[in-house]
């Protein structure tokens, strides 16, 4: 059987031909590409593995690891109430009309088929490297012969005055999505805190119910990670067009309100009034339990190649893993740490050298496409760049005359996983350079799939 993989997410797809539709992003199937199809003889030492965490590294993990190894028991653990579900989708998700349901990745019966067991509402306190077993909050104790830990990570919450009133929220699982999409039935006026990417999507999503929104971010621009100044600029205007507000270079001074959210102060007690209010200032990883078992961490749990922990048997993949110093937070990075660990535990020969920090989402309904550089750092080094503000679109495109370093490209859909492409396999872009510096992208969607 052959494997495709979402370019756009990192969705794994098992079949003769790719999906027709992600099931996780909803890209189409000229967004996938086929993976090498590894085989393993089955390993007869290994007979329990044992993964805390049912997000998408979790789960690639476990979807990998039955499809080489029929017989080894596999046991999920989550403290949540719900089975494996797009959280990438959770910042749509509250503004549409969609259900859980709609987001949920595998049916019930998937689990069963696949003789996987997971553990619902369970929490793992603690882990023992030396006897090789956890424990659960009752006490019971289940042993492994290899441990997953990928227990995410938790959003940060700045220590600002009254942000435990009512309206105040954070959006990481579907239990708060789900509290979020009641609560905005009697709001009118929202600020989202943080301009990052699920800041901003989280506020595009409620600006189409019909909610006035703000977004208040501490640096000058938004989504600083993914785009350049020019790029954000660009995008905030398309954003204000639909009639989002920015309050930049601003800090919360705290959530106004006695018994429940009135407003937000800002600055030098600005007021923005508001109902509900969504904190979106970044994440920090669920270290807790590895720390306690005496892991090797830093920001998160340090891994190697292999995505192993100090522990030669317990392996750490998603947002809780620190890769050469690096917590890539994405939804393809975890599936490529998840499926590197899987690699490893089956005994072939995997080798994680990182991921692209790329992203091609799709913000406020526009397709946004990043990797690589944002800005010139060698002489040379060389920059395309074509804004069309009637159209909604703008391009950054950096490259050294041979090869593609970085892209910025906005509004331009159906073109980012063909850079992305061009980039990992490192083929030369000198033929396209003319057509690119006319601001045609069409040269790009002529080429067939391979």
């Amino acid at each position: 059987m052959k494997i495709w993989r979402c370019k756009i997410c990192g969705y794994i797809h098992w079949g003769e031909e790719p999906s027709t539709n992600c099931s996780v992003c909803g890209a189409d199937s000229q967004n996938f590409g086929r993976m090498e199809n590894f085989s393993s003889d089955k390993d007869s030492k290994l007979k329990k593995v044992l993964i805390i965490g049912n997000g998408a590294a979790g789960m690639e993990a476990a979807r990998r690891i039955r499809e080489k190894n029929k017989t080894v028991e596999i046991n999920i653990f989550t403290e949540e109430p719900y089975h494996f579900y797009s959280r990438i989708h959770l910042s749509t998700f509250i503004g549409d009309n969609s259900s859980a349901k709609d987001i949920t990745i595998y049916p019930t019966s998937w689990y069963k088929e696949n003789n996987i067991q997971v553990f619902l509402n369970k929490t793992i306190t603690k882990l023992n490297p030396t006897t090789k077993s956890v424990i659960d909050e009752t006490g019971k104790r289940y042993g492994y012969d290899k441990l997953i830990i990928a227990t995410g990570a938790h959003p940060f919450v700045p220590p600002i005055k009254g942000v435990e009133l009512p309206g105040v929220f954070t959006l990481r699982n579907l239990e708060d999505a789900l509290r979020i999409k009641n609560f905005m039935k009697n709001c009118k006026d929202a600020v989202i805190i943080g301009g990052g990417i699920l800041g901003v999507e989280a506020a595009s999503s409620l600006n189409k119910s019909g909610l006035n929104v703000t977004i208040v971010e501490l640096e000058n621009n938004i989504m600083q990670q993914q785009l350049d100044q020019e790029g954000s600029v660009a995008l905030q205007k398309i954003l204000e067009k639909r009639g989002i507000k920015f309050c930049t270079s601003s800090r919360v001074r705290a959530f106004g309100g006695k018994t429940e959210l009135k407003s937000i102060i800002v600055n030098e007690n600005e007021d923005i009034v508001a109902q509900m209010a969504i904190i979106s200032a970044g994440i920090s990883p669920n270290i807790s339990l590895a720390k306690d078992a005496g892991i090797l961490m830093n920001r998160g749990i340090v891994v190697n190649k292999n995505m192993q922990t100090n522990f030669a048997d317990i392996y750490a993949v998603g947002d809780v893993a620190e890769f050469h110093g690096t917590i890539f937070g994405i939804w393809p990075a975890a599936v490529d740490q998840g499926l590197t660990a899987a690699e490893h535990i089956l005994a072939l020969s995997p080798n994680y050298q990182g991921s692209l920090p790329l992203h091609i989402l799709k913000v406020a309904g526009i397709e946004l496409t990043t990797f690589g550089q944002k800005e010139i750092y060698h002489k040379n080094n060389f920059e395309i760049i074509h804004h069309n503000q009637d159209e909604d679109q703008f391009v950054k495109f950096i490259h050294d005359g041979e090869f593609i370093l970085g892209v910025v490209i906005l509004g331009i859909p159906g073109i980012g996983f063909r850079l992305e492409k061009l980039l990992k396999q490192k083929k030369s872009i000198k033929d396209y350079l003319p057509y690119f510096e006319n601001g045609d992208w069409n040269i790009l969607k002529q080429k067939k799939r391979n």
